[in-house]
């Protein structure tokens, strides 16, 4: 509570709630949309694939304005972009023009992606884990929230559009409330010795394993994560057929157990856990269980299933991933962001066809697929667990976080 930097993150984590809602608020529009827009299903789908291509897009340049100009302008840039995405969907009067600023919520995604993560690390550099992943806490809320919010105006007859209207306000509020916050030094860090020392922005060209590793787990845990978002429900229905509603309720259970592993990893990360362990933990079991989902196909274990894997596949993997990285690395924090946004995106873009065919075979196998990619990330974690134990010198070069500090 006396770090001063705490508005600032309560602002930082605000955006990620508006963020939350933006990633899932043209899906749950759907009906009215595709009607808008002379469309169906599969083209306002396309529209939400934009998002993707807006974030790839944009990392290739967003990282090295958050090192160069600082993690501020980054933030506030992609606060601006989402604005306009929010306005821009509410009068795009075609799939073209909305699916322009389905790319701008791309460019919005990876500007906040490159300022915040980097900003939270610098603000608690001692507990730069549990504050990266309170950002997914503020994610899963609000995705949890919108549904009902969305599902109140359409059985009260109410326009679509004040959902957005809603996230415009809380983001306009919040612009304003950042523009006045204090951020950290994009430089500045403070190394075990106790001395300030300056970390190089640029780094070198070669990449080390280590960084090599958790870039890839940027894949990982971005593909872990979709294919429980999108796929378990469709397992409960078409693999060991519920009813639909029973089957729709496998994402609430994941989404709900995925709250409560952020919670727990909080915790556990401030009484001084490392993000290895619960990074190999989690894949390890991520891993088991989607195996035993393929396996084992019955209607409990659709449902105990769901409950464990949104725990240890949509807990925070991206973030604790992001934030090994980036301690591992030398390089500017923007800049290394920016590298394990692109394997993000990537996912976005390969792990939808792959799941996609395998589907057209058996939907069930998509949760083979999962276990093995699960399976790989655990052994990119263990790589660089036993690189660290060897090497301990090496372990964390320049600022020491990762082999000091909570995480």
């Amino acid at each position: 509570m006396k770090n001063k930097y705490l508005s600032t993150s309560i602002g930082l984590y605000f955006n990620y709630f508006v963020h939350g809602m933006g990633l899932i608020i043209i899906a749950l529009n759907m009906d009215v949309l595709s009607l808008k827009w002379g469309t169906d299903a599969a083209g306002v789908a396309v529209v939400v694939s934009s998002f993707g291509i807006g974030k790839i897009l944009a990392v290739f340049f967003s990282g090295k304005i958050s090192d160069k100009f600082g993690r501020k302008p980054s933030v506030m840039l992609g606060m601006l972009f989402y604005l306009l995405f929010f306005v821009g969907i509410l009068w795009s009067p075609t799939t073209t023009i909305a699916y322009f600023f389905g790319i701008i919520a791309g460019f919005a995604n990876s500007f906040l992606d490159t300022g915040t993560y980097p900003a939270l690390m610098e603000a608690f550099p001692k507990k730069s884990g549990p504050a990266n992943i309170i950002v997914k806490a503020f994610v899963q809320s609000a995705q949890f929230l919108l549904p009902l919010i969305v599902g109140f105006l359409i059985n009260q007859q109410l326009w679509y559009g004040w959902s957005f209207i809603l996230l415009i306000v809380i983001l306009s509020i919040n612009l304003i409330f950042i523009s006045t916050r204090e951020f950290p030094s994009t430089t500045i860090v403070p190394s075990e010795t106790g001395k300030v020392e300056v970390k190089d922005p640029k780094g070198s060209f070669h990449f080390s394993i280590d960084e090599i590793c958790l870039i890839i787990f940027g894949f990982v845990a971005q593909s872990l994560l979709y294919i429980l978002s999108q796929w378990i429900a469709k397992y409960g229905s078409e693999v060991v057929h519920m009813n639909d509603g029973a089957a729709r309720m496998l994402v609430s259970y994941g989404s709900i157990a995925a709250l409560v592993c952020v919670l727990i990893t909080f915790t556990l990360g401030n009484k001084g856990v490392k993000s290895p362990y619960f990074l190999m933990t989690y894949t390890f079991m991520a891993s088991v269980i989607s195996f035993i989902l393929w396996a084992f196909p019955t209607p409990i274990v659709g449902v105990v299933g769901a409950i464990f894997l949104g725990y240890f596949s949509a807990g925070g993997l991206i973030q604790l991933g992001l934030t090994l990285l980036v301690e591992k690395s030398k390089r500017g924090k923007g800049l290394i962001t920016s590298l394990y946004t692109i394997a993000e995106g990537i996912a976005v873009f390969t792990i939808p066809l792959a799941a996609a065919a395998i589907s057209k075979v058996n939907i069930g196998g998509i949760f083979l697929m999962n276990s093995l990619i699960a399976f790989i990330g655990f052994s990119l974690v263990l790589t660089v667990f036993i690189r660290g134990k060897r090497n301990p010198a090496k372990e964390a070069p320049v600022s020491q976080e990762f082999k000091n500090e909570a995480i």
